[in-house]
């Protein structure tokens, strides 16, 4: 019971910790080209987005 108790609050300390601090986590991720470079081409993988996209570069 205590560690069910223990492992539950870890798990909010980290959602609020994720949460509270999530555009600065993002701007690490993304400040690297490589992971950028990844996540674009996958996103542009998912129809629902590239056309979303393309939709509004060539209006």
């Amino acid at each position: 019971m205590q560690n069910a108790i223990t492992r539950l609050f870890v798990i909010f300390a980290g959602l609020y910790t994720l949460y509270r601090y999530r555009y600065r986590i993002m701007n690490g991720v993304l400040g690297n080209p490589w992971i950028r470079k990844v996540l674009i081409s996958t996103s542009m993988n998912i129809p629902y987005i590239r056309n979303k996209m393309i939709h509004q570069a060539f209006r």
